[in-house]
């Protein structure tokens, strides 16, 4: 049976439409962000250049040609500017104007001035691959993580779409040119249905891609405490009753140890709360510098903070404490033109025959706290040494 290329052109360009109500509906419901709105935008100048082209010969050329082929050009750019923001990638904003500039003017050459078909054809092909370029280098590049599970697949197709329009570039290139874009042709055929299946796959993944962002973030803000960036209490306890468990076991050496910020209260009345919350971040940042990548940083409350080491004797938390402890001595923070000091006070416990659960070995580390908040502050205590 003989497909039909304007009915399948007509099919993908109602299928694009599709997505890009579906995409303006996403854009709508997930906070108007600026890189669902660009792909709402690219996906729209794909539907109206390919319905532009489907037009032909009913409306003049100058529309059904140049301008609805630069829509579709266009359209590619703009999508790949956005999975470049999403994707966390700079590409020029201009990237799709100088792209659908230099579509228009090869466009209008080679139908007004000398036309040729076939070298349209061909131009037209490189140029969706090159559109497609920087998008596929944006996702395929993504660091490993639960992002490159969505980031990946919707690569690969941007990929065998980028390499079916140079399939189609090369065919046209050494067959014979096809009297118009709507010849019976084997090769015009494939590539319609390749568009179709390819739009559709792409926008389910871009929308995929969305939701899991957003679903990223919003574990992100149940987890995490959204001034200081470490572990709220809730998290902290499910993942560190995990690390306990795994602990014991394979009878691994566990510590944790108890951080508290002397005379907080006193800051916050001579400096204000602005300066606390400084001082909390500043506080934040330079623990989690000093920790391994496997050790947990979490804002127990108000002041204090818990820091869970997993496979670390006594000993050396001692040391990772103090690290801390010298670096939280010896560091100022300048607000409202003046430099203010704060130390920091640590209980450290670990786990052994006498301290059976985490509950208890935290309640241990917070005895050592006290022992350091009443020996003078500005000091590192541990369990053991009571």
């Amino acid at each position: 049976m003989e497909l039909d290329n304007r009915t399948l052109l007509l099919v993908v360009t109602f299928s694009t439409a599709v997505q890009t109500a579906a995409m303006f509906y996403v854009w709508r419901m997930q906070l108007r962000e600026r890189s669902v709105a660009q792909l709402t935008l690219g996906l729209a100048l794909v539907a109206l250049g390919t319905f532009l082209v489907v037009m032909r010969p009913t409306l003049p050329p100058i529309l059904t040609i140049v301008a609805g082929n630069t829509a579709i050009i266009a359209g590619h750019a703009i999508v790949s500017l956005a999975v470049c923001e999403f994707a966390g990638r700079h590409l020029p904003t201009s990237f799709p104007i100088w792209l659908g500039a230099f579509t228009a003017s090869i466009l209008a050459i080679f139908t007004f001035a000398s036309p040729n078909i076939g070298v349209r054809i061909v131009v037209l092909s490189i140029l969706i691959s090159l559109s497609l370029l920087p998008a596929v280098l944006a996702l395929l590049s993504a660091p490993a993580g639960p992002l490159r599970r969505t980031y990946w697949p919707v690569g690969c197709v941007l990929v065998f779409h980028s390499l079916f329009s140079i399939a189609r570039a090369a065919a046209t290139a050494i067959g014979d040119t096809p009297a118009d874009s709507f010849a019976s042709s084997l090769v015009t055929a494939a590539w319609f249905l390749e568009s179709f299946a390819a739009i559709n796959l792409v926008a389910l993944g871009l929308i995929l891609m969305i939701s899991q962002r957003l679903q990223l973030e919003l574990d992100r803000q149940t987890s995490y405490d959204g001034l200081t960036g470490a572990l709220n209490r809730r998290a902290f306890e499910r993942v560190a009753e995990g690390e306990w468990s795994r602990a014991v076991r394979h009878d691994l050496p566990l510590s944790i140890a108890v951080l508290d910020l002397d005379r907080f209260k006193a800051l916050n009345d001579s400096y204000g709360h602005d300066a606390g919350d400084v001082w909390l971040k500043s506080f934040a940042e330079l623990a989690r510098g000093l920790l391994r990548r496997e050790d947990l940083l979490c804002r127990y409350g108000g002041e204090e903070f818990i820091a869970l080491l997993p496979q670390t004797p006594v000993h050396a938390a001692m040391q990772v404490a103090d690290r801390i402890r010298r670096g939280v001595d010896g560091m100022r923070i300048s607000h409202g033109g003046k430099d203010i000091a704060v130390t920091v006070s640590i209980g450290v416990s670990t786990r052994n025959e006498a301290i059976t659960s985490l509950k208890s070995m935290i309640a241990a580390a917070d005895r050592a706290l006290y022992r350091a908040k009443a020996a003078g502050r500005n000091r590192v205590e541990s369990s053991e040494g009571s």
